[in-house]
């Protein structure tokens, strides 16, 4: 997982680190995943995020899908607030919840979402609309 700097001088591994690939798409220098760099401004069920994200064509790729729990966590900044995640590399998130891939365990009638409002992870029923980032 990424730090933001205030954690790094605190003593924590691994600064944030991000590439800018010009092409819609942003590299994380610590987990080497591909990050869609912009999210649609329609929000959609857990599925709908699932579909979208394996149908996805952006910067000559095709591989893109929705993001694990761990996966879209590594990109929360804590050091930020409403959104909580670096603005210069990840322009216009929405302060809102962002689907993940992971189910909540035992049941598949709620799956876990980040809110890029505070960074915090909750469990949410998978027909609820949220804003949907993909991964490769």
């Amino acid at each position: 997982m990424s730090n933001a700097q205030t954690d790094v001088a605190a003593g924590a591994p691994n600064p944030e680190s991000y590439t800018d690939n010009s092409d819609g798409t942003v590299t994380d220098n610590v987990t080497s995943l591909g990050w869609q760099q912009s999210v649609p401004t329609k929000t959609v069920t857990q599925a709908e995020a699932l579909a979208y994200c394996a149908s996805l064509s952006l910067a000559g790729h095709m591989d893109w899908r929705l993001p694990s729990y761990v996966e879209l966590f590594s990109i929360v900044d804590p050091s930020t607030f409403n959104p909580s995640i670096n603005g210069s590399v990840f322009p216009s998130t929405p302060a809102d919840y962002s689907w993940t891939s992971t189910l909540h365990a035992g049941s598949s009638d709620y799956a876990w979402a980040v809110d890029f409002t505070s960074g915090d992870p909750l469990s949410i029923v998978v027909s609820s609309a949220k804003y949907v980032r993909c991964v490769r």
